[in-house]
């Protein structure tokens, strides 16, 4: 490798100053453009904040001018407010704004508008009047006309846009400055703007006060403004109309590009506002300044802006600019020359120093000593080879620091790479990645097993290259164990589910700990199913009936709970049965009584039968006998005709009519006593049938049928009793006609002397008495009748009481199934609950009195003795005997 001289033009001197030479241009011309950039910003920010102090001023003028009439408004309408109630108000009011114009003569005109009937509700006195309009209301315009005032009516109050200076303090309640806006004056179109002051009371609008200026007088004003010498002034209503300009022609006209509205939105909020535009005159570009102008408490803000050209505002920036870069260039050359010179000396020879140092770094001696006596760039340079030694040795301390922690289990620790600039701080940045690399797959690993450890085997362990591929083989093999045994475990688990705990798990599949819970399991499932086989065997015996079996030996927990339960519910179905034998037996022998008294009752129907047909053959011998008498009456009236040649006969046949009358009263009296032993029969089989229902309501649902067979008996009864009672009415009639007849017969017989002078009178009785036979045997006939139907109901009666019999028959029948079903259980007499009550014997009824033969001409049934009714038991199985 060839060296080259240090006085070639390929040197590094020679290099090195014509790059100084170069840069020390480049920076003297950046030094200038920068100068000539922030000067020009200072001169113009400095100019702006002159254009706004400038228009600020002039904006506090004008709008100090103008504001007097706000401040003027407001004290006319507290004065016109307070005087309100005077008889002379409106002429007071327009005298005191008349005065009040009169001292200001640059205003154009005053004003006062009122709302209707508001002043003093007169205005229908002053429709069309001086200074009035067709409407009445108050108002009053004064106004300058060729310098006098001038009153006259105002116009257009109540028209958007020329009104608004009344509308809108109206709608608003509030000071307002209007649009500018034409108003004739004196015939002449004058451009002004209103400054309005509302009236009000409580909160009520009553009225305005305003005050009219001509732009005229402001236009002049501001077209002689000059700012900085060479600017310009423009004054802007709020909707963008211009209220002033340096060019009159301009005055009037409305701006509605963006630019302006954005500018006007910014005033309106009382900013002040700064951009460039192009002065459409000169075509050059103008710098302007605006500044919100208000007036009074008005929100409404004008627009006052002030524009200077901006080569004006730039000369002194410019001339500026070309002293700097004359003087750069005398600099430039200077610089060159000497550095040229020193660079030969001072740069060249102490490079051999430094480059020798930066071997030593570069073959790894880091702990050779490093000087540099010297302040300028070499020294630096060996400054800089310290310190890049001084790095390496700190970055090899922060890897020995960052091992020892993280043998000390800290190994969240890393190097600080902010400490180490540029690729140091990449080394140490590299440095911590691996080490985070390795600790990022122990974490995985910890967060893989944590997951496993709560029972969550859906994750896998990522897939490790190379040598670390084994951490993935070691997971999987955990995941498959944990796999295997969480699927013996559910295997265990639905087995149990489905009631087969016969199940046992593969514990040969596993080692160690894992067996040890697989037997557990299967130690578990055996313990439940012992213990679910014995109380199988409880409910088997239950089933089969016998009641004495008990679950016994030792159990834990809920399966002692189980045995305690299961022992418990045999032990009460055990008492529940055996209360069901004793019922059983007390419902058959209630069922055996209640046959038993049937039996009673069809034995007193058939003897009631048997008395019917007794009285039905003594009524047939009474009817005979009836029949007789009709005839002796018949025969006694043939033999009445010759009452007077037998007269001695008479009196036996006399005597043989009152013994035939004393038979018929006592055959009337022997049918009384057998209509009352008629009477009684019936009211003793009502009593049957009434016992037999109440002893039907204890059997409950077996003796339903029995009920309805005892209901239908006593009604029989009843209307066995009621015709025994109208039989009764009608032999009771019978006998008190036959000692009626008997009582004739006795007069006859006393008064036979007569019968012979009194032929005709004894025909009459003998037809009187053959009357009465013929009525005696008709009640007999009915008798008769009556009976017959007592017999048929009598043998009703028997067919019910042999459905009674059956029914009670049939309950008993069932009274001995069931006893034969609760046989079927086995009990332990011992812990029976009761034992079975013996079955009621039944007493038997005592015999009926045997009926009497019938008689051929008087017979009499004997009557049947009551049998007393037998007093209820305390005893539940006893039943009532007749």
């Amino acid at each position: 490798m060839s060296t080259t001289s240090s006085t070639r033009p390929s040197s590094v001197a020679t290099r090195l100053m014509l790059g100084v030479a170069a840069i020390a241009l480049l920076c003297f011309g950046i030094t200038a453009a920068i100068i000539y950039a922030r000067s020009s910003s200072a001169l113009l920010a400095s100019a702006k904040v002159g254009m706004t102090d400038t228009a600020r001023l002039e904006s506090e003028r004008i709008g100090n001018t103008i504001g007097a009439s706000a401040v003027s408004n407001q004290a006319l309408a507290n004065a016109l407010l307070a005087q309100r109630g005077h008889d002379k108000a409106r002429e007071l009011f327009s005298d005191s704004l008349r005065r009040e114009l009169q001292q200001h003569p640059d205003w154009t005109g005053m004003g006062t508008l009122w709302e209707p009937q508001a002043l003093d509700g007169k205005d229908a006195d002053y429709v069309n009047s001086a200074g009035h309009d067709a409407s009445g209301r108050y108002m009053v315009y004064w106004s300058w006309q060729n310098g006098k005032l001038v009153r006259d009516p105002l116009r257009d109050y109540d028209v958007a846009g020329a009104g608004d200076w009344y509308l809108n303090p109206r709608k608003l309640l509030r000071p307002t400055v209007a649009e500018p806006y034409d108003y004739e004056i004196a015939g002449k179109k004058v451009l002004m703007t209103t400054v309005s002051t509302p009236i009000l009371e409580d909160g009520k609008f009553l009225g305005v006060v305003t005050t009219d200026f001509g732009l005229a007088t402001l236009q002049q004003r501001v077209a002689k403004l000059r700012p900085l010498g060479a600017g310009r002034v423009r004054l802007l209503s709020p909707g963008g109309a211009i209220v002033a300009d340096r060019d009159p022609a301009l005055v009037g006209k409305k701006l509605q590009d963006p630019a302006t509205r954005a500018l006007l939105a910014e005033i309106a909020q009382g900013k002040t506002v700064g951009r460039n535009t192009v002065d459409p005159q000169t075509g050059a570009t103008d710098v302007e300044v605006y500044v919100p102008l208000q007036i009074g408490q008005a929100q409404e803000r004008f627009a006052l802006g002030v524009a200077v050209p901006k080569a004006v505002l730039m000369a002194q920036a410019r001339s500026l600019l070309w002293t700097i870069v004359a003087v750069g260039l005398c600099a430039a050359l200077l610089l060159s020359g000497g550095l040229y010179l020193l660079l030969r000396r001072l740069v060249v020879k102490p490079l051999a120093s430094a480059v020798e140092v930066s071997s030593a770094v570069a073959a790894g001696r880091l702990d050779s000593r490093i000087q540099y006596p010297r302040n300028d760039e070499l020294g630096q340079l060996l400054g800089s080879l310290q310190r890049m030694q001084q790095q390496l040795r700190a970055v090899l301390d922060a890897q020995k620091e960052m091992a020892q922690r993280h043998d000390a289990g800290e190994i969240s620790y890393r190097m600080d790479e902010a400490a180490f600039p540029g690729d140091y701080g990449r080394m140490v940045h590299d440095s911590n990645a691996l080490a985070a690399s390795h600790i990022a797959v122990k974490m995985r690993l910890a967060q893989i097993m944590g997951r496993y450890a709560i029972g969550d085997l859906s994750e896998d362990m990522d897939r490790l290259p190379g040598e670390k591929a084994v951490l993935t083989e070691t997971m999987d093999t955990v995941k498959r164990n944990l796999t295997a045994m969480n699927t013996e475990i559910k295997h265990l688990a639905g087995a149990a589910a489905a009631g087969d705990f016969s199940v046992r798990g593969d514990a040969e599949r596993f080692q160690y700990d894992f067996r040890l819970m697989v037997e557990s399991l299967n130690q578990l499932m055996a313990t439940a199913d012992g213990n679910l086989q014995a109380l199988s065997t409880l409910l088997k015996a239950i089933a089969a009936g016998d009641l004495t079996a008990r679950m016994h030996g030792q159990f834990q927990g809920v399966f002692a709970t189980m045995r305690d339960d299961a022992n418990a519910t045999t032990e009460q179905l055990a008492a529940i049965v055996a209360r069901i034998q004793t019922a059983a037996v007390s419902i058959n022998g209630a069922a055996a009584e209640i046959a038993a008294g049937n039996d009673d009752l069809s034995r007193r129907t058939e003897q009631q039968a048997a008395s019917l047909e007794e009285t039905a053959a003594s009524m047939e011998e009474l009817t005979s006998t009836v029949k007789q008498n009709a005839e002796h009456a018949r025969q006694a009236n043939q033999l009445a005709t010759g009452a007077a040649t037998v007269a001695s006969q008479g009196g036996a046949v006399v005597g043989q009519v009152v013994e035939t009358m004393s038979g018929i009263e006592a055959s009337s009296k022997k049918i009384a006593d057998i209509i009352s032993v008629i009477d009684g029969i019936a009211f003793q089989t009502n009593i049957l049938a009434l016992n037999a229902a109440v002893e039907a309501a204890r059997a409950g649902e077996q003796g339903r049928g029995f009920a309805v067979v005892a209901s239908e008996v006593r009604t029989l009864a009843q209307r066995s009793a009621n015709a025994a009672k109208e039989i009764k009415g009608l032999i009771d009639d019978s006998v008190g006609r036959v000692a009626q007849g008997s009582a004739l017969v006795e007069q006859a017989g006393t008064t036979m002397q007569e019968i012979v002078a009194s032929v005709q009178r004894v025909t009459d009785i003998m037809g009187e008495i053959s009357a009465a036979s013929q009525e005696q045997s008709a009640g007999i006939e009915q008798v008769n009748q009556t009976i017959t139907q007592m017999d048929e109901a009598t043998q009703q009666n028997a067919a019910l009481v042999e459905e009674a019999t059956a029914a009670a028959r049939s309950m008993e029948d069932q009274a001995g199934q069931l006893n034969q079903a609760v046989a079927l259980f086995k009990l332990d007499t011992s812990a029976a609950v009761a034992s079975a009550a013996p079955a009621p014997v039944r007493r038997p009824a005592p015999p009926a009195p045997a009926a009497p033969a019938a008689t051929p001409r008087r017979p009499a049934a004997a009557p049947l003795r009551a049998v007393p009714r037998a007093t209820a038991s305390t005893d539940d199985g006893q039943w009532q005997e007749f």
